[in-house]
């Protein structure tokens, strides 16, 4: 990998339609970190003991780890038997041999709002007293700019050059919301170039215009470019742990838009490798990579805000469905009648439905 000499620059003119391209945000979207070690003893049975209890209620049992309350799930993630959620990130713990004692993946919102070093740090410092000998390792990390004045097309298709063969086109309703290249079971690169204005609106991801603040246009499109390195790509580039992979970020941006995949002005010369960049794309190469600390609790609230948006319509038209069902006319006899049926799930499921909302919080879903 080479060191990336160009100065940076955030506007340029742009192919697609004549305006500029801006960028609004950059850096780690996601990082994946494996942990290294032996899980203690106490620890084991400190999980085994919460995992009998989460499956006998069906439902999350607490576990404290440091001054954290985490909730570990009735069920595991992927190949680890042990599942535990915090808003600031997801753990899987294992006693396997055969991997990694730890899976680590921290929340996008809480990268962005410490930064990814301090986030490894909290990890590190959480886990470290449950583990012999902790060392961590990184199995993936996710790259990402978020532009204004990219307009995704379809007829750009052609446009893209990549070393990956694999490329899908998406479409909804007959409009272009991005492309993916590449295949994630090798575990190199990959690369997606999507609509997250479109994201957003759907996943409910609201905290995404914290970040942007007031370089967004409100009511603007915005098309993220992102490039994904799996375990071994890093491994190719002799990267693994935290720090040496922090300390990469640059490279392996350069690496990733200058000569994994590229956006290029076409000409007559049937080799596409030879076509000129494109101005929009130099922005691209040259993202910032600023890493400004946020608020957490105020992209939680975001979050959280934009959750509401995306349930708010479904929720109304279940309890709407409900009255129909009871016969109840207004919000007050609904509500009434509602609780009752509450009350009677609670008896069934033999957990109450304060513990339950406790359980969701701590797991993170409604933030």
């Amino acid at each position: 990998m080479s060191l990336r000499g160009a100065e940076h620059r955030d506007v340029v003119a742009n192919t697609h339609s004549g305006t500029q391209v801006l960028e609004l945000a950059s850096g780690i979207d996601a990082l994946y970190l494996s942990g290294r070690g032996e899980l203690l003893s106490d620890t084991l049975e400190l999980f085994e003991e919460r995992r009998g209890r989460a499956e006998e209620f069906d439902l999350a049992a607490p576990v404290d780890i440091g001054p954290l309350e985490f909730s570990l799930a009735p069920h595991g993630w992927g190949k680890y038997r042990y599942c535990l959620d915090h808003p600031i990130g997801r753990i899987g713990a294992t006693s396997s041999t055969y991997l990694p004692a730890l899976r680590v993946q921290p929340r996008s919102e809480f990268i962005h709002a410490v930064g990814p070093v301090q986030a490894v740090a909290t990890f590190e410092h959480l886990l470290r007293p449950l583990c012999s000998e902790l060392g961590f390792g990184v199995s993936r990390l996710d790259l990402y700019v978020d532009v204004e004045g990219f307009p995704l097309d379809a007829d750009d298709r052609e446009r893209y050059v990549c070393r990956a063969d694999a490329r899908r086109t998406y479409e909804q309703s007959e409009r272009c919301s991005g492309f993916d290249f590449g295949s994630r079971r090798g575990g190199t690169v990959t690369g997606r170039i999507y609509d997250k204005t479109l994201d957003i609106a759907t996943k409910g991801s609201d905290w995404w215009l914290e970040i942007w603040g007031d370089r967004h246009t409100p009511g603007a499109d915005v098309t993220r470019i992102e490039i994904e390195f799996g375990r071994k790509a890093l491994a190719e580039f002799r990267l693994d742990s935290p720090a040496q992979v922090l300390a990469a970020t640059g490279d392996l941006w350069a690496y990733g838009t200058e000569q994994w995949l590229t956006h290029r002005i076409p000409t007559d010369d049937t080799n596409r490798s030879r076509w000129p960049i494109s101005p929009e794309w130099g922005v691209i190469q040259q993202a910032s990579f600023r890493h400004d600390t946020n608020d957490l609790a105020r992209l939680q609230a975001r979050g959280r805000a934009g959750s509401l948006r995306k349930l708010t319509p479904g929720l109304v038209g279940y309890v709407v469905g409900f009255a129909a069902i009871v016969a109840t006319h207004d919000i007050d006899d609904t509500f009434e009648a509602l609780t009752r049926h509450v009350s009677n799930d609670e008896i069934a499921r033999r957990t109450t439905f304060a513990d339950r909302i406790h359980r969701r919080c701590i797991e993170g879903k409604s933030a």
